[in-house]
């Protein structure tokens, strides 16, 4: 997709060491390497004018485009233009997915934070199931499994999600448009009837969300967008422009072109330049943050847009954290570091509280924790690569060309009503290895590293000017995502290893950490198997009043042609894990990774569980025998 192409081209400014003006007080095209890497660049600035908005975000797109062909990477924009796939914060346990139940209780998405709810593709209210899976949007009657309501979701449409308010279900999705002169994607959110599904308001922005949280009734939201420049791109398909000529294709750009349009239930709306900030370096993309109120009628929003390649959110009550990755290749060495901008909420309207810069980058949203007055933030860093980890550089490379270990750090920012200032840091933490989880429980972290062994790292944050590492424990294999599952245990879902680091299959480890260096007490593993939860922790079911806890999976054969997905219900005790049962949707039919089970959730004395073929509850106890199965 054309317009996802700019992030590659960000890459490539990272590449040839270049960088956005900061000033747009010139008109003179920007010159390769003409900007140097400054660290800690995460300050923004905003415009006052328009004309002044267009030159400097011409001039930052210019610097980008420039020393494109010297490097050699026209005519690979359509491998590079697949690059933008997007990527995935943790405060004390969120008791709502294990909370004691009464009768007729359910469980929730697994969210990151206590009642800060996050977009999945189901939500409950304990009668009714509502899913945007298997093609369409539907509402599903617990009592009789009989779906009530239903919408069928345009087939070019991508990354669903819903939330539940008390009287509104809303739903969100991207899609991609192309009309005669463009090709681009946009995002809309949906107010709807649980009823009914019948539309009741429809929000759209051009682009895509990076993600939402909704708070006491607010859905606050952050999309991303992409410029609309379809000469710039149709030169660089080409491959034969040069500097001057993309140069000159991007002064011809004016700013509508560079700003998301939107719309309110058909009325138009329009960025305001004095609402723009940018950092130091950036490409030409933006991030809009704003807020939609979950209930009753929707005003015309104000954006609040940083020109920034935001790929990961965390939010709180109060706050709305968006981080940046910034890089650059400079004098044959990598640089990287996460620009964070704290956002603040009032009446529905954000204002930018607060920006600061880690070094390396982060591995997914439970990589920041605002506890207590402070944001506490895991990062790694790995010097000779400028991308974060496992992800493809354009400028290809391999390990051997780095020139210091890996290693990772969390640092702490005070959190003050307009400003994030740092107060200590504790580094060195899995030299030459890389981050796998994090979870911030309280005044204690931990952090994973892997590499050949998996080294779950303890930490004392309760002197935010001197956090330390308390224990180090080492065991073969990783943990990729991390749980608290009752006073002084932690579960880690992830990965058994040889080693020499060789994955094996899925291992899910019980730890002790009521001491200041955690130990394991027992471990299930499933050879061959993989789960989801590594990379999606809203696939993740911890039930406290059973105590169990639901990891889908699936289990590959010896030679990996064949599989058989479902999902493993363990007995999580004080001291022990063990299997009570495999479930597998055994009614579905056709595609086998349509089948794959992508939720799981408890209502009542059932667990149901989601799929893109149907809906089916399990007994909770006992056998777990089959009660009922609903296809869609």
């Amino acid at each position: 997709m054309r317009p996802r192409l700019l992030t590659a081209l960000a890459a490539a400014a990272a590449l040839i060491g270049a960088g956005a003006c900061t000033s747009p007080s010139t008109n003179v095209d920007v010159a390769p390497g003409s900007v140097p890497w400054v660290p800690v660049s995460a300050q923004l600035a905003s415009y006052q004018s328009c004309d002044e908005a267009l030159e400097s975000i011409q001039d930052a797109a210019i610097t980008v485009l420039s020393g494109w062909n010297d490097h050699g990477f026209y005519g690979g924009a359509e491998e590079f233009a697949r690059a933008d796939e997007g990527a995935v914060a943790a405060e004390e346990f969120s008791g709502a997915a294990g909370a004691t139940a009464d009768a007729g209780a359910h469980s929730e998405t697994n969210n990151a934070v206590a009642g800060v709810d996050e977009p999945d593709l189901v939500k409950t209210d304990g009668t009714f199931v509502y899913s945007a899976a298997g093609g369409a949007v539907r509402a599903v009657d617990t009592r009789t499994a009989e779906v009530v309501a239903e919408r069928d979701l345009d087939e070019y449409a991508w990354d669903q999600r819903l939330f539940l308010a008390e009287d509104a279900l809303l739903l969100m999705y991207a899609q991609d448009v192309q009309t005669e002169d463009d090709y681009y994607s946009e995002f809309t959110l949906e107010r709807l009837d649980p009823a009914t599904l019948e539309v009741l308001d429809r929000f759209t922005m051009e682009g895509a969300m990076v993600d939402a949280r909704m708070v006491d009734g607010e859905v606050r939201l952050a999309v991303s967008s992409q410029p609309r420049m379809q000469p710039v791109w149709d030169l660089l398909w080409t491959g034969e422009a040069d500097e001057g000529d993309l140069a000159a294709a991007v002064r011809d750009t004016e700013i509508e072109d560079w700003l998301p349009e939107y719309s309110v239930n058909g009325e138009a709306g329009r960025v305001d330049c004095g609402d723009v900030a940018h950092p130091e370096r950036f490409s030409g993309s933006s991030v809009s943050v704003f807020a939609l109120p979950a209930e009753g009628a929707w005003p015309m929003v104000e954006p609040h847009v940083v020109m920034a390649d935001g790929t990961t959110v965390h939010g709180t009550a109060d706050s709305l954290y968006l981080a940046h990755y910034d890089h650059a290749w400079t004098g044959g060495e990598a640089e990287a570091e996460t620009e964070i901008y704290r956002f603040a909420f009032a009446d529905g309207a954000p204002r930018l509280a607060g920006e600061a810069a880690v070094p390396g980058t982060l591995l997914n949203q439970y990589s920041l924790s605002e506890y207590d007055g402070h944001l506490r933030v895991a990062t790694t860093e790995t010097p000779g690569w400028g991308c974060p980890m496992d992800a493809m550089c354009v400028w290809g490379g391999g390990s051997g060309e780095v020139a210091e270990p890996s290693k990772s750090t969390v640092t702490v920012f005070s959190v003050g009503e307009d400003a994030l200032e740092e107060t200590g840091s504790v580094s060195d933490l899995g030299v030459d290895e890389q981050i796998y989880a994090v979870r911030f429980i309280g005044e204690t972290g931990y952090v994973v590293t892997f590499r050949q062994t998996d080294p779950l790292y303890t930490l004392d944050l309760s002197d935010p000017a001197n956090p330390v590492v308390t224990g180090e424990l080492k065991i073969t294999g990783y943990s990729a995502y991390l749980h608290p599952v009752g006073p002084g245990r932690l579960l880690g879902v992830g990965q058994e290893a040889t080693g020499e680091g060789r994955t094996t299959g899925l291992q899910v480890s019980l730890f002790d950490t009521g001491a200041a260096e955690a130990t394991v007490v027992d471990q299930y593993q499933r050879e061959g198997a993989q789960s989801s939860v590594e990379w999606e922790p809203h696939a993740f079911l911890y039930w406290e009043d059973s105590g169990i806890a639901v990891v889908p999976a699936t289990e590959w054969g010896e030679y990996g042609d064949e599989f058989e997905t479902g999902a493993v219900v363990l007995e999580v005790g004080e001291d022990s894990l063990s299997e009570a049962a495999w479930i597998t949707q055994s009614e579905a039919t056709g595609d086998p990774y349509t089948g794959q089970i992508l939720r799981s959730l408890v209502i009542g004395d059932q667990l149901w569980t989601v799929s893109d073929q149907g809906l089916q509850a399990n007994e909770l106890g006992g056998d777990y025998a089959v009660a009922a199965w609903t296809a869609w």
